[in-house]
């Protein structure tokens, strides 16, 4: 099973969208696809949204390139 999120980047406006095999947890080490090139990022919120999307609920994730 996979869980769709959008990821939120530090303070980037836009959001993406990313496939995990679970929903990450706060300050896990995420590897993401950034502008084309492979990215190390830790967790530093996630966040459940009951009804968020056209799907039902939408689960956003927000990462950092800072460790924390």
């Amino acid at each position: 099973m996979t869980v769709n999120c959008h990821v939120s980047i530090d303070n980037r406006p836009q959001s993406i969208e990313a496939v995990f095999q679970a929903v990450p947890r706060i300050g896990e080490s995420v590897s993401l696809s950034v502008d084309g090139n492979a990215q190390d990022l830790r967790v530093s919120r996630v966040v459940h949204v009951p009804d968020g999307s056209l799907e039902g609920a939408a689960i956003i994730v927000e990462v950092t390139a800072n460790i924390l």
